[in-house]
């Protein structure tokens, strides 16, 4: 009896070390924002790099695009049923690339983790 209560908390122990991983926006890759290079990469290049923009504005003459993905880890347990939000891992990545004349001029990159 002692042998199957110790399965018991130990296969619940096990179910319990889960997490549900939650995404939002578009996946910027780090590796492909430093191939960005002012007054040479052009709108088009951008486009194929990183697939249609969050966020587009138009300002004095510049087009600025925004990239923003979103992931957040919650620990999950009892199989995903029960989840701990107030534990939860959100890591938050913008890539913002202002254009001229359809030229990259400026980019800025930031990735945070809370």
């Amino acid at each position: 009896m002692k042998r199957v209560a110790i399965a018991l908390i130990a296969g619940l122990l096990l179910i319990g070390c889960a997490s549900v991983t939650k995404t939002e926006g578009v996946k910027v890759d780090r590796e492909k924002v430093l191939e960005l290079k002012p007054g040479v990469t052009t709108r088009q290049s951008v486009l194929q790099a990183f697939g249609a923009p969050t966020e587009v504005s138009f300002e004095n003459n510049e087009e600025r695009m925004s990239y923003v993905f979103k992931e957040k880890k919650t620990p999950a347990y009892f199989g995903g049923i029960v989840e701990n939000d107030v534990i939860s891992r959100e890591k938050k990545t913008v890539l913002e690339v202002v254009f001229k004349n359809d030229i990259v001029h400026s980019y800025r990159y930031k990735s945070s983790e809370n």
